[in-house]
């Protein structure tokens, strides 16, 4: 029976090698450690490869030495860069040579060793490694990543920014990304498709726990996408939104003030008020004897009254009254002003209730709303599909085809 020989000097493909085979186990002499196969106990590595290509190899050299303090073992790494006959490069005195790992699979592949190490901590020292760093898993990241306040996430985000030296470049093409993903929740959502089952309303509903209610769906979606209002509701950009914010006076039970569904914070105020894209703008009948018009709902017209209040409101109070959202931060009033607050009223979907077709009963229908529209000076209404069809030219700089809303092939890519 041939005993195989043990041999030390062994290289870990860590780039294709399965990293559960291996362990770190303390010598017989109990005075040092080593790195081992655990199927073949005669194996033992010493190095690990972290990137290669044709041409080159980063080899990272493991030691260990004990620990006077903790009576572990401290593990030395050595980081280099070969050829492939394992030749080090050879540099001029005093020229460092840089090993970067600018590729996010090289990073991975890193901090994979680095968890290995870590996870042996009965008798390898990685010092305050536990307190001062973590090994995540990409899910286990975006999970505590969701949980953070809105503050925490800007933070950490400008953070990694900057300790990575992300590129504008890159920012623009995340920030396209996650625009092309809530255009695709904005289309799913006013279409109401199903998704796993549920429609999109009820999907979106219980994912983040929303009360009863199609308004408070959009009033959640517009909210936290505000870029969708700001960019599209008026030619003016919009810097930020105060969400729910009484406008009017209270009484001394604090009661009988009107309240915005958001504010819009620029230069000046702006008023905005959501109903559903399934609230209806007109009654299914006309009323008899008027030609060449239509009824609105009792919805369509109890909103316009409900902006009209609250601009009303806005108007008498501003000055006296501390706005403030949800991080605590008050309104700067002199960098903000209110004057004629500008009101947008957001309800209904043309797409469904009143398509542009001239030889048909939409046509009077559609032409009532523009008319209403263009003599309307203090309120501004605008569609749910409107508003998709500008979010889409804002994301992709393009007109969107006539018939997106009735194309089951439409499709927003990601």
């Amino acid at each position: 029976m041939l005993i195989p020989q043990t041999t030390f000097d062994n290289t870990f493909n860590l780039v294709t090698g399965d990293i559960s085979k291996i362990e770190i186990k303390e010598n017989y002499d109990q005075n040092n450690c080593l790195i081992r196969d655990k199927i073949s106990h005669s194996t033992y590595y010493k190095s690990f490869i972290l990137d290669e290509n044709s041409k080159t190899k980063i080899v990272c050299d493991v030691a260990f030495y004990p620990s006077s303090i903790t009576s572990k073992y401290l593990p030395r790494l050595t980081f280099k860069k070969i050829d492939n006959t394992g030749l080090q490069k050879e540099i001029e005195v005093k020229k460092d040579i840089t090993i970067a790992f600018q590729k996010s699979e090289q990073a991975l592949v890193f901090w994979k060793l680095i968890g290995f190490l870590n996870s042996f901590k009965d008798i390898v020292d990685t010092g305050e490694f536990d307190t001062s760093f973590g090994v995540y898993s990409k899910n286990k990241f975006i999970a505590e990543f969701e949980t953070q306040t809105e503050k925490q996430k800007v933070e950490d985000i400008k953070t990694l920014i900057n300790k990575s030296d992300i590129k504008e470049t890159d920012i623009r093409s995340i920030l396209f990304e996650k625009r092309k993903h809530n255009l695709k929740v904005f289309l799913f959502l006013i279409k109401n498709v199903v998704v796993q089952g549920k429609t999109s309303i009820d999907f979106y509903r219980e994912k983040y726990s929303i009360p009863p209610g199609d308004e408070a769906i959009w009033h959640h979606f517009l909210k936290n996408n505000d870029w969708i209002l700001g960019l599209n509701v008026d030619i003016k950009f919009i810097r930020e939104f105060y969400n729910e914010q009484k406008v009017g006076t209270e009484n001394s039970k604090a009661a009988g003030s009107p309240k915005a569904d958001l504010l819009g914070v620029s230069d000046f105020t702006t008023l905005i008020e959501l109903k559903t894209a399934k609230t209806q703008i007109f009654k299914k009948e006309k009323t008899k004897g008027r030609a060449n018009t239509w009824d609105f709902t009792p919805d369509f017209i109890e909103g316009i009254s409900q902006c009209l209040g609250q601009k009303f409101a806005l108007d008498r109070s501003f000055l006296t009254k501390d706005f403030v959202n949800e991080q605590g931060k008050m309104l700067d009033k002199t960098t903000t002003l209110t004057i004629d607050p500008k009101t947008v009223f957001i309800i209904g979907n043309r797409k469904v209730e009143f398509p542009h077709d001239l030889d048909s009963i939409h046509h009077f229908k559609s032409q009532t709303f523009e008319l209403f529209r263009r003599n309307n000076r203090n309120v501004d209404v605008v569609t749910f599909d409107e508003l998709f069809e500008r979010a889409y030219h804002t994301v992709y700089g393009d007109i969107i085809q006539q018939n997106w809303f009735t194309d089951d092939n439409f499709k927003i890519t990601e």
